[in-house]
């Protein structure tokens, strides 16, 4: 696991933390959805860059995103800014957002599944890997279906940092290994 996964992850469970308990899980949901929005712009993503004062690129950061949504951002909020900006950390704003989202879907019972197939799956085949997913994981299971065509055939099955590959290549690759070893 990347150490930036693991510093995303860090930053987004103390957001969590602090969601739960002040319960407002999804003021803090939209404001790191803002926050990963505005940090994907070049523009933004160029004064990362810069040699500028955290204290100045917090405020510029804090003022741009102000701008973008006409109100204020809350005093809480300002201080996430200020700590990452600190610890030379905004680029991972667009992480931690998706760490709190996964954290988010744990705590209602719902967990989002990655199915990368090399051609669109139909309904029913899609209706059934989420079943059986549902079943195994004793959640509610929400699929986020995509094609790559360098998979060959089959299927990979993304829940978080699992990876379930049934895919011909993964197959391919588990028997290249065993025949070497």
């Amino acid at each position: 696991m990347s150490s930036m996964l693991v510093v995303a992850r860090t930053y987004a469970q103390a957001i969590f933390d602090i969601a739960v308990e002040k319960k407002n899980i999804n003021k803090w949901k939209s404001v790191l959805d803002l926050f990963s929005e505005i940090s994907l712009n070049r523009l933004v993503q160029s004064l990362f860059f810069r040699c500028l004062d955290p204290k100045r690129l917090s405020d510029i950061f804090i003022a741009i995103c102000e701008d973008y949504q006409k109100k204020k951002v809350d005093t809480f909020s300002k201080n996430i800014i200020y700590i990452m900006a600190e610890n030379n950390r905004l680029l991972l704003l667009p992480i931690v957002f998706k760490e709190f989202t996964y954290l988010c879907s744990i705590y209602v019972h719902t967990v989002e599944i990655e199915i990368i197939s090399a051609w669109p799956l139909k309904y029913n085949q899609l209706k059934k890997i989420t079943d059986i997913m549902a079943k195994r994981l004793s959640k509610t299971v929400n699929p986020v279906h995509k094609v790559d065509k360098d998979i060959l055939a089959g299927v990979i099955i993304r829940i978080g940092d699992t990876v379930i590959d049934g895919s011909i290549r993964g197959r391919i690759f588990r028997l290249n290994h065993v025949l070497q070893s």
